[in-house]
Formats: C-alpha cells, sequence, structure tokens
C-alpha cells in the first residue's frame, strides 16, 4: 500500500520537475533567440550604415581603391571580420589586409550581387567555427562592383549561451531541492496528524475509548479529529446503555422466572388448597404473558434492525382502529380507577398501513400512559382528520418525563429513571413502525404535569 506521504512526494515531484523544466525551457529558448537576433540586428545595421557611407561617399572609385578605404576604416573594429569581394567572388581585401584569388560561393555573396541583402548562418570551410555573415552590394555609379561582407563568429555566442544554461540547470537544482523540503515540511503537517488519527482509531477499535484525537488546526483533519472523538463519545454512550439494557432485561426476566419457579415448586410439593393453587397459576400464567411481551419485543426489534420487518398494507379506518384498541384496554382503565375520554373526528379517517403494527404502536403507547399515571387521573384519545394528514394524539396527566429524557425515550436501549421503566425498546419500535408508515412520532411532556403522544400519518 502507498503511502500518503509518497503519493504527495511523487505528485509533488512531477509538478514541480515539469514546471521548472518548461520554464527553463522557455528562458532558454527566449536567451538564445535573444543573443541571435541581438547579434544580427547589430550585424544588418553595421552592414545598412557602412553600404549607404561608403556607397555615397565612394561612389565614383572603383572596387579596389573602394576596400583599400574601407580597410582603414574599420581597422580598429575588432568585433567583426570584414571582406571585399569584387565581382568575381574573389576576396579582394579583408580585416587584414590579406586578399585571396579563390573564388567565394556563398549565398549571401551571391545575393548582393544581385542587389539584395542576405544574412546567413552556417560554419566555415577553413576555420570549421560557426559564423553569421551579411553582405550588401558596393556601387560604382550604376552598377555593382563589388559586395562588402561582415562576418561574427557565433562560436563565442554558443559558449556563453553553454555557460548560461549550466547557471539555469544549477538554478532549478536548487529551486527543485527548496521546493522538495517545503513539500517535506508540507506532507509532515498533513500526514503526521493522519497518522496520529489512524493510531487513535485502531487503539478504540481494541475497546479503549480512553484516548482522544488532538485537533491541531481547524482544517478538515481538525474536523475528522472532532468526528472521532465524537463517536468514541458515542460508542462509550451506547455500550453503556446497551449494557444497562442487558442488566434490565435481565432483571426483567428474573423477576417473573422466579415467580413461576416458586409457585412451581409450592404447587408441587401439593401442600396447597385450592385458592392457593388458583392464585400460584394466575401468578404463572400473568408472569407467562409478561415474558412472552418482553421476548416478542425483543425479537421484533431484531426484525427492525435487520431489515427483515415487511408491511402488511391496506385501507384502515382509523376511527374503528383506536376504538378497538380503547375496548381492550377498557378494563384495566376501570380497574386501574383511570377516566379514559375518546374524542373522534367526525369525518371518515382513512390510512393505508400494517393494522397489527398500527395496533402495537397503539398500545405500547397507551399502555405507556396507563402505567406512568395515578388514580383518578385521565387519559384521552384524539383523533383529527386534515387534508393530508391524520393526527391520533394521546394525552395523559400522569407523572410526565424530565426534559433530560425527553429527547431520548425514543432511542434504542435507552430506560428513564422511573422504576417503571420497561426494557428500553418499545417507544424505539414504536418510533420505526411510523416511519415506515412515513409518518412522525412526537412526545411532548412536563414531567408532575403529564404527556402527549402525537402521530402523524398520510392520509391514504
Amino acid at each position: 500500500m502507498k503511502s500518503i506521504k509518497s503519493r504527495i512526494y511523487r505528485q509533488n515531484g512531477i509538478i514541480i520537475i515539469s514546471i521548472v523544466l518548461i520554464l527553463e525551457i522557455i528562458f532558454l529558448v527566449n536567451v538564445r533567440n535573444y543573443y541571435f537576433e541581438s547579434v544580427k540586428n547589430e550585424l544588418i545595421n553595421k552592414a545598412n550604415i557602412s553600404s549607404s557611407f561608403y556607397n555615397k561617399l565612394l561612389l565614383s572609385d572603383k572596387i579596389d581603391k573602394k576596400a583599400r578605404y574601407i580597410l582603414e576604416d574599420n581597422e580598429k573594429d575588432r568585433a567583426f571580420y570584414m571582406q571585399v569581394v569584387n565581382s568575381d567572388k574573389t576576396m579582394v581585401i579583408d580585416s587584414y589586409g590579406l586578399n585571396s584569388t579563390d573564388h567565394i560561393e556563398s549565398v549571401d555573396i551571391k545575393e548582393a550581387l544581385k542587389g539584395n541583402k542576405k544574412v546567413i548562418k552556417q560554419i566555415d570551410e577553413k576555420t570549421n567555427e560557426k559564423i553569421m555573415a551579411v553582405s550588401v552590394p558596393l556601387y560604382y555609379l550604376d552598377n555593382i562592383s563589388g559586395v562588402l561582407r561582415y562576418i561574427v563568429s557565433v562560436d563565442d555566442i554558443d559558449k556563453t549561451f553553454f555557460q548560461i544554461c549550466i547557471v539555469t540547470v544549477l538554478v532549478g537544482i536548487i529551486v527543485i531541492i527548496i521546493t522538495f523540503l517545503f513539500s517535506s515540511f508540507l506532507a509532515k503537517e498533513i500526514v503526521y496528524p493522519i497518522e496520529e488519527l489512524t493510531d487513535i482509531a485502531q487503539v478504540i477499535a481494541l475497546g479503549d475509548f480512553s484516548k482522544k484525537a488532538i485537533k491541531r488546526n481547524e482544517d478538515e483533519i481538525g474536523k475528522l479529529a472532532d468526528t472521532l472523538n465524537y463517536m468514541s463519545d458515542e460508542i462509550q454512550k451506547t455500550n453503556l446503555i446497551k449494557n444497562e439494557f442487558i442488566s434490565s432485561v435481565s432483571h426483567e426476566l428474573r423477576t417473573p422466572l422466579t415467580s413461576i419457579q416458586g409457585w412451581s415448586e409450592i404447587m408441587l410439593t401439593g401442600d396447597v388448597d385450592n385458592e392457593e393453587e388458583k392464585e400460584g397459576l394466575k401468578i404463572i400464567y400473568d408472569e407467562s404473558k409478561r415474558l412472552t411481551g418482553l421476548v416478542e419485543e425483543l425479537l421484533d426489534f431484531s426484525k427492525f434492525e435487520s431489515g427483515k420487518i415487511t408491511l402488511d398494507l391496506e385501507n384502515i379506518d382509523i376511527n374503528k382502529l383506536i376504538i378497538s384498541i380503547y375496548n381492550y384496554f377498557k378494563k384495566r382503565l376501570k380497574k386501574e380507577n383511570i377516566n379514559g375520554i375518546l374524542d373522534l373526528d367526525e369525518k371518515q379517517c382513512y390510512i393505508k398501513g400494517d393494522i397489527n403494527r398500527l395496533k402495537q404502536v397503539f398500545i405500547n403507547i397507551i399502555d405507556n400512559s396507563i402505567k406512568f399515571s395515578k388514580e383518578n387521573k385521565v387519559i384521552s384519545i384524539k383523533t383529527i382528520c386534515s387534508d393530508k394528514f391524520i393526527l391520533i394524539d394521546i394525552q395523559d396527566n400522569g407523572m410526565g418525563i424530565s426534559q433530560e429524557d425527553l429527547p431520548k425515550v425514543t432511542d434504542k436501549f435507552y430506560k428513564g429513571n422511573s422504576k417503571k421503566s420497561g426494557s428500553g425498546i418499545g417507544l424505539a419500535i414504536c418510533r420505526e413502525i411510523v416511519d415506515m408508515h412515513k409518518g412522525e412520532l412526537n412526545i411532548e411532556s412536563i414531567e408532575g404535569e403529564g404527556t402527549k403522544v402525537t402521530i402523524k400519518i398520510p392520509k391514504a
């Protein structure tokens, strides 16, 4: 696996080297062109001025006389090598006062004899060096009598350019090294916090939640550190709630099992009369029913967690459903001396839902209202049918829920501080069922005054 550090080095290296190479190539090309263009312009300027001067001043002099005058005039100018060539292409005189009978078959001389000015670059056949030459015509009266030629060596320019290339390459290498040092610093600034977060994550994965990530900067990595710490805290909370849930469920199971076991042993001894036997069987039946409800809640919760719950949807008259559930609780309300009030919307209210799952929701909520209400209290159930939604309000004036517990009562495994709290999954299942019906479950409560549960479900 390639590390982030190596990828940063590689990518930065490619970018830096590419940029430096491109800039150096552009710089060197421009420098070379500048040098050659400067020499060329100077050469052309020299030839133009000289030819104009000599053609005007020595217009009536023949080529030999012109040549001697030109030599005297150029003796002090050692920057350029001068040649005067006659119409036969033989050198009449040069900067050193020499002449030659050899024909010079150069393109610039041929063009100059035709009346044109020509600049060439070539390798000198005698000295084997690179030269740049320009030739301009010399006139005798109105006829071209010869050529004035200026030559400059390009080898010196090439040497100078080579030196510039070496300096430029060295500067480029220094720039690359300095940039790599900065890249190394940048890589450490990025990679070190990530490696630190990775180590913390591995420690958390092993179950040690005491370690916290250090937030070094207000950036994405800092945000990642905050997220990791938040995740660690949430896992701790979840584990704590889960442990409390396991402890609670163990207690919930132990109590009825103890009752069932105790009465079973008593009845097996045979030392009971009919009244005691009936009482024992009733306790065994009630505790068995309580155990069944708890196991069903656990099974439902497991199905919801694994996503295996599906809804058997049908059109449901919500008023009829509420009436049937109210009738289910009638005897218990009377026994607990709690006044139940039904306030149903006069309009027919239909929803698309799973009737058994919705029964589970309403039964759980009403059961909680009864459980947390004292004698002579009131539980009201109200339905409101609007254009798009149906609202079911279940309100009691019981003991209520503290503001600290209220946001958490529908969380998985959460149990309040009350001794009457159940397994901690009933309301979580209710919320899941309402969510599956694309509805909303809202709980409002004031401790000591009562609780209002509102279920909002789209109309069919």
